[in-house]
């Protein structure tokens, strides 16, 4: 993983790069996509890319597995950087992968959105989807199941 970290640092001025195309768009989705917008081929673009990554780090390979507790605890003491580069992009891309189908990991990456160094008006856009993606999940769990009537 350190070699594909290193060589996509120094691909950062690549005209493919900057355009978004191949693989490296999915590092961008967590920066870019409100949470809405994710549907079952978007997550499933995310998080083949994500399970397809390995690494012998322990926390590293249970985040990467899904564990969203393993990815929340990689991100949030993590002070706001002073740019969006590949650890950062990496590290958003596996939380983004669990806030799919866990309600901390969406809450938690709308509060790392919020200090993140990317335009204010996209900065609150994509926070704010995130915490109605936590809000709307944890009323999915905690709604009772749905009884049938007979008529």
């Amino acid at each position: 993983m350190e070699a594909d970290l290193k060589q996509y640092d120094n691909e950062r001025h690549d005209p493919a790069r900057r355009h978004g195309s191949g693989r490296r768009r999915v590092l961008s989705y967590w920066r870019s996509v409100p949470a809405e917008e994710f549907d079952a081929a978007f997550k499933a673009e995310v998080t083949a890319f994500v399970r397809g990554t390995t690494t012998t780090i322990p926390e590293w390979r249970r985040a990467i597995a899904g564990d969203s507790a393993a990815a929340i605890a990689m991100v949030i003491d993590c002070k706001s950087p002073g740019f969006i580069g590949i650890k950062v992009d990496f590290a958003m891309t596996v939380l983004l992968a669990c806030a799919f189908d866990d309600p901390a990991a969406a809450l938690v990456l709308s509060v790392k959105l919020r200090q993140m160094p990317l335009p204010a008006r996209l900065r609150k856009q994509l926070a704010t989807s995130w915490l109605v993606a936590n809000m709307l999940s944890c009323l999915k769990r905690s709604a009772p199941p749905r009884k049938e009537h007979d008529t």
